[in-house]
């Protein structure tokens, strides 16, 4: 839900790479049944391409491609949740940074 916060008071530039998403009625619902990957999936969007790992020994990556010019943002965590929204998170990092410098798309 603190992802979800943030990106309810993300500026309005930001709309263009900032997927349609649940609402946080479904997120919290989801958080209710322990469906925690579930609401983290409907968190990052239904238009974003998304990888999640889980190895033998209970690691996790997660991996999220928000434009196809941007690096994907990666993430390892023990769960697989904090794994996807930690990508989700690097990802939008990576495409603000790289329109600050210039080398991005236009925000």
């Amino acid at each position: 839900m603190a992802l979800a916060a943030i990106l309810d008071d993300a500026p309005p530039t930001l709309t263009s790479i900032l997927s349609k998403r649940a609402d946080n009625a479904r997120l919290a619902q989801l958080l209710e049944v322990d469906a925690q990957l579930c609401a983290a999936m409907e968190l990052v969007g239904p238009t974003r391409g998304i990888l999640i790992g889980c190895s033998a020994i209970g690691s996790s990556s997660g991996l999220v491609k928000i434009v196809d010019d941007v690096e994907e943002g990666n993430f390892f965590a023990d769960d697989p949740a904090i794994a996807l929204l930690g990508a989700y998170a690097r990802a939008l990092v990576a495409i603000i940074a790289a329109a600050n410098a210039g080398d991005g798309p236009d925000l």
